[in-house]
């Protein structure tokens, strides 16, 4: 009986020990890699974003560009250089950044503003 107790307590602190090193590989990954962020603004996770808000994602950005001007919307993200793409790349780092979701929900982003621009 004593000797399943140890075996129980070994595994449980091997498991902790073993998820706080997990952990503190993916703050320092996350934060090394990430979309330029304003001052201010926290970088955008590396982590995988959830099906459902890339979706969020995705639908947000379509519905924005497929309503507002270019010229509107270039102001709104503050982007320079007004271009579809530039534009709808700002769109999708916009959203994702309102929903929390990770860099990779940028590309739905811009995929959906792409196609709602196709719209006007």
């Amino acid at each position: 009986m004593l000797g399943v107790g140890i075996a129980v307590a070994v595994l449980i602190v091997g498991i902790s020990a073993s998820g706080s090193e997990d952990e503190s590989k993916l703050s320092t990954t996350s934060a090394s890699t990430t979309t330029t962020a304003q001052p201010g603004e926290e970088p955008l996770s590396t982590l995988p974003t959830p099906e459902n808000i890339q979706t969020l994602v995705f639908e947000r950005s379509y519905s924005e560009c497929a309503t507002y001007k270019l010229v509107n919307l270039a102001g709104k993200y503050n982007v320079a250089v007004k271009s579809e793409e530039n534009v709808a790349l700002a769109v999708g780092e916009g959203w994702a950044r309102q929903l929390n979701a990770g860099q990779d929900a940028i590309a739905d982003g811009r995929d959906g503003c792409l196609q709602g621009f196709s719209r006007q």
